[in-house]
């Protein structure tokens, strides 16, 4: 119950923090992928119902904070959670190579969803220089987000004393 607790705490704060975070106008006008981290970082270390808990806690934030319609994180999300909870054995999760790839990869993958869904519902016009900058940015941010991410929510989760078993339980 704790650990549940303190995931839904680390993910308000990763959106508030996201929110808070200025824009990268160097690359057309986007923020770190800071839910979409935490999405990662409890996939490939919890069981599947926690996952699913913090994929569309983080979603509904995403996309409640976003301007525009909801959508994007709502489709990239369970997504994201379902391969990286999929694959959690088969990788090295603490790995930085590991963490680079897969912060580039989800980065990218969201940033793409976010153009096609916001281009196709006619909310945003579409530009091909400066989705090209947001693509190229987020695979920059996303590879410095997630290494970030995962080490501070393992620190975090470091200061939880754990539970002592004494005598026969």
């Amino acid at each position: 119950m704790k650990r549940r607790i303190l995931m839904l705490l680390i993910i308000g704060a990763g959106a508030l923090l996201q929110e808070v975070l200025p824009v990268w106008p160097v690359f057309g006008g986007i923020k770190p992928p800071i839910l979409a981290a935490l999405v990662l970082h409890f996939a490939l270390r919890r069981d599947n119902r926690d996952m699913w808990l913090v994929v569309f806690t983080a979603a509904m934030l995403q996309d409640g904070l976003d301007l525009g319609s909801f959508g994007p994180a709502l489709f990239a999300f369970p997504i994201i959670g379902l391969v990286a909870n999929r694959i959690r054995t088969e990788v090295f999760s603490d790995g930085l190579v590991s963490q680079l790839f897969f912060g580039a990869t989800i980065s990218l993958f969201l940033t793409f969803t976010t153009l096609l869904i916001l281009t196709v519902s006619g909310q945003r016009p579409f530009y091909f220089g400066q989705a090209a900058m947001r693509l190229l940015g987020s695979i920059f941010l996303g590879m410095l987000t997630v290494p970030l991410v995962s080490h501070a929510v393992l620190s975090i989760e470091s200061l939880i004393p754990k539970r002592r078993t004494y005598g026969w339980q």
